[in-house]
């Protein structure tokens, strides 16, 4: 990866890392097809969280997170859950993900091309950082090499 890569790629994980992208009540209802009496009863239980503010009367935000987190609690109770059920399926569904975003935000550094693949850097294999992980897909299945650290 080069300079020009290594500061975009570095732009654009600090980007995702900030979670700017939020939405008001009004439009997470609309985009998720739960009603604002619904969701506003959901913040009162503690299902879903707006973001903090310190304006009086503010607007309530919600971030992004919540607006995948109301979209899969709506489609498990869509499918016959219990709120109540719906809820902890969306609590073990957000562990994983925030699994995945720390190990994409974390191990990933970026895509170099090696012996003739573009790979995933996966960053150091070792403790003692003497070896790197790479990925790289063919006939859709991911190979994994290491290469000694440079």
């Amino acid at each position: 990866m080069d300079n020009q890569d290594a500061a975009l790629f570095k732009k654009l994980k600090a980007q995702i890392h900030k979670h700017e992208f939020t939405v008001s009540i009004s439009d997470l209802a609309k985009m998720t097809g739960v009603s604002q009496t619904q969701l506003r009863y959901w913040e009162q239980k503690g299902y879903v969280h707006s973001l903090e503010t310190t304006e009086k009367n503010a607007v309530h935000r919600y971030s992004y997170a919540t607006l995948m987190r109301v979209h899969f609690i709506k489609m498990m109770l869509d499918e016959g859950f219990t709120l109540a059920a719906a809820v902890k399926r969306a609590d073990d569904h957000g562990n994983q993900m925030e699994m995945i975003r720390v190990f994409v935000m974390t191990a990933f550094q970026g895509v170099e091309e090696r012996d003739g693949h573009h790979m995933v850097k996966l960053g150091y294999f070792d403790e003692e950082h003497t070896q790197q992980l790479y990925c790289f897909i063919q006939d859709g299945q991911p190979h994994y090499r290491l290469y000694p650290a440079k």
